[in-house]
């Protein structure tokens, strides 16, 4: 997981270049969602960060 130094680094960056890109993406976890939806359907993507994110629920939580 990063820090929230690693994200103001990658904000400040991008609100400060003369050019920014579209996207940014800070961690490893979104660096690999992001190369997973260039090969995987939107369904399926969906279903690979719902399993990412359910580890930071806790049991019994409910939407």
């Amino acid at each position: 997981m990063e820090t929230a130094d690693a994200a103001a680094r990658v904000i400040a960056k991008a609100v400060t270049t003369r050019r920014p890109r579209t996207r940014y993406t800070i961690g490893r976890d979104a660096a690999l969602l992001t190369r997973l939806a260039r090969v995987l359907s939107d369904r399926t993507l969906d279903r690979v960060s719902a399993a990412n994110l359910r580890r930071h629920y806790p049991k019994g939580a409910t939407a």
